[in-house]
């Protein structure tokens, strides 16, 4: 008990050290921020477009705030720091802001999915409520979406850690790896409005769900990531992948068809339930954009409505933005190319090494894993539940090459 107790604080202790890590690297990118911003104008220049909401119903403010945000009367400090705030209010931000504040107006606004602007939505309605008549309704929402993308990168950083301490059993190379993260090149897009830190704390959390068991659990929170950024709709191979590997399992080495089969069924209800989100999403956007009302009859008024599967978010995203396979290849883009060979060289070469050290269990899925080898693959939830097979039928279980080690259980 003693020894428990011990090993669960220094757990804490290292939890805190993470969540210390995570909220530093913040900190600095506020402070670049800043430091940037007064050295220099911003190349962006769209905070300050903020025209009314094209149908004034649409707003999203709440009742009887307008009058009070418009009061010449408020605190100059307050107008200050909401103008510093909506100063900054750029790029994926501006849409973001918009539709938190008037809904999705726009085609080209169904690019950014709902999750985010809904939860600043809530936040700046119900939990901000009382900053609205001191900064102002857009400057609220772009703190509140701020204040949501921080809080989730803090989230994001710490399941980071509780997986690579799971599936690497090492906390300093755990440790190491979540340095990596939360100082990665790319941190000012966890640190902005932009969905990279909500789809990271909903596809980690995720994934922490899955190889514990949870898979009900972990295909709700795949399909709010799906609802965040489009891609969250390939977390659902998470489910497949470990779908594959049960069924496999059920049917060549335990010669149970009927269990294979449930573990079919189960696996296409959780694939569905984890795209589901983004289809309605998509449906939203065809109800909206597709038909409208003419003497009692509906007229189709947008080209992608007429195609075999109209896709709103692929339109939208190669319409606007040019945005499709190989579309970005250009020689014009190599110093781009440039700034990402380094990310690019280092996970080619983690996926190469990889290959090399396991390549039973790279090329084959896992499949042919030798035996004990299941914490390479990924599917450490399915070791408890082959645990009374292997202790009752440790002699068959070898002999068909099924794991007989099992690792101790997660630390962190």
């Amino acid at each position: 008990m003693a020894k428990e107790r011990r090993q669960e604080e220094e757990a804490w202790r290292w939890r805190g050290g993470i969540l210390g890590i995570a909220i530093l690297s913040r900190l600095l990118i506020l402070a670049l921020t800043l430091l940037f911003r007064h050295l220099a104008s911003p190349y962006d220049s769209s905070a300050l477009i903020d025209p009314p909401c094209l149908v004034s119903s649409t707003s999203q403010e709440p009742a009887g705030i307008a009058d009070r945000v418009q009061d010449p009367g408020r605190r100059t400090w307050g107008r200050r720091i909401g103008a510093a705030i909506e100063g900054s209010i750029v790029w994926d931000g501006v849409y973001y802001v918009r539709i938190a504040k008037c809904g999705y107006e726009y085609e080209q606004s169904h690019a950014f999915l709902p999750v985010l602007p809904l939860t600043m939505r809530f936040m700046t309605n119900y939990v901000l409520f009382g900053m609205i008549p001191l900064i102002g309704h857009r400057a609220t929402l772009a703190f509140s979406g701020y204040l949501i993308n921080n809080l989730s990168f803090l989230g994001a950083a710490f399941y980071f850690h509780r997986l690579s301490c799971y599936i690497l059993r090492d906390r300093k190379l755990a440790t190491s790896a979540t340095l990596l993260f939360c100082f990665n090149p790319a941190s000012v897009f966890y640190f902005s409005i932009y969905s990279e830190s909500m789809f990271s704390l909903l596809s980690f959390a995720g994934l922490w769900c899955l190889l514990l068991g949870a898979k009900w659990r972990a295909t709700l929170l795949f399909g709010l990531s799906g609802a965040v950024r489009s891609n969250g709709v390939l977390n659902a191979g998470f489910l497949l992948f470990q779908a594959m590997h049960e069924a496999h399992n059920y049917f060549f080495f335990l010669n149970k068809p009927l269990m294979t089969g449930r573990v079919i069924y189960f696996a296409v209800l959780q694939v569905l339930g984890s795209i589901l989100p983004f289809v309605s999403f998509q449906g939203y956007g065809y109800y909206q954009l597709c038909w409208t009302s003419n003497d009692d009859e509906l007229v189709v008024c947008r080209p992608w409505c007429n195609s075999s599967i109209p896709y709103l978010y692929g339109f939208v995203q190669n319409h606007y933005w040019n945005v499709g396979f190989l579309n970005y290849f250009h020689w014009k883009q190599l110093p781009n190319f440039s700034l990402a060979s380094p990310m690019l060289l280092l996970a080619t070469c983690a996926i190469v090494s990889y290959a090399k050290r396991r390549p039973l269990v790279f090329f084959s899925l896992g499949l042919a894993r030798q035996s004990g080898s299941w914490r390479e693959a990924a599917l450490l939830s399915l070791l408890d539940r082959y645990r009374p097979v292997l202790d009752n039928q440790g002699a068959q279980a070898r002999s068909v090459n099924m794991p007989n080690v099992v690792p101790a259980e997660p630390i962190g």
